[in-house]
């Protein structure tokens, strides 16, 4: 069935790309106050986001892009297939460490535990994981603040924070709806023009997905500035009749320059 079979690979294939991206360029990143979670954003107000912010913001981004090319981590991660109730139905946990190679566009991935509603299926998933081939044509998540991406977008200040004015809130929404372009908002420290936290959606779903949130928050400090430290996600979709809701949540720890 369509459903079963597209819908949680997407979501699968979307979380562990997540896990991808997070990984930092530094061999001893710290962890950092973490900030409030960003939400997912409606249109954003017209109030302009300085120019000297989106710079920043642009090579914070392009930063990550470094982070996601060179960066070795651990990934602890669950996905749960919820029933109507909201209670989980089907459960796949995994624990890995991924290290980037500079000769080759696969990392290495260590599976070090893999359960399936509590079963340990391990060394099937190192099998899996030993045959694994880059995709072609693959769609890259960049942050709307890369350089690159800014012109797609529409940025609007949404709030700051009255505790601490230096942290403000800034919403992005495409200009064009696109399965690799969000809609969202971002915790922004403007004092290093740092990510803090990341909320979006996307601003148009593949087929059989009818929605999935996600929320990145940017815990560890690196080098080369704030990396992922925690992402989560919850999503729906289907076919016809048959409508799954799946959540997930990983966390990155063990981060080091691999190259």
């Amino acid at each position: 069935m369509p459903t079963r079979r597209l819908f949680p690979s997407f979501l699968l294939a979307s979380f562990l790309a997540l896990g991808s991206v997070a990984s930092v360029a530094t061999a001893s990143a710290a962890e950092a106050p973490v900030a409030p979670v960003a939400p997912v954003a409606a249109a954003p107000v017209a109030v302009e986001v300085p120019a000297q912010v989106l710079a920043g913001l642009a090579n914070h981004a392009a930063s990550f892009e470094q982070m996601k090319l060179r960066g070795a981590y651990t990934f602890d991660g669950k996905i749960e297939e919820l029933d109507g109730s909201g209670n989980p139905s089907d459960t796949k946990e995994i624990q890995m460490k991924v290290v980037p190679r500079r000769e080759s566009p696969t990392p290495l991935v260590d599976v070090i535990r893999y359960l399936e509603n509590g079963t340990d299926k391990t060394s099937e998933a190192r099998e899996k994981a030993a045959k694994r081939k880059p995709k072609k044509d693959k769609k890259e998540m960049h942050l709307p603040f890369l350089a690159s991406e800014q012109p797609r977008y529409v940025f609007a200040l949404a709030e700051r924070d009255p505790q601490a004015p230096s942290r403000i809130r800034v919403s992005f929404v495409p200009k064009e709806p696109a399965e690799d372009a969000f809609k969202g908002s971002a915790w922004v420290d403007t004092t290093t023009n740092n990510v803090l936290s990341v909320g979006f959606s996307l601003s148009k779903n593949p087929t059989f997905v009818d929605h999935v949130d996600v929320r990145i928050t940017f815990g560890l400090n690196t080098a080369i500035g704030r990396a992922p430290s925690e992402i989560t996600f919850d999503g729906r979709g289907g076919f016809l009749f048959v409508h799954k809701h799946y959540r997930g949540k990983a966390t990155i720890t063990n981060a080091r320059l691999a190259y």
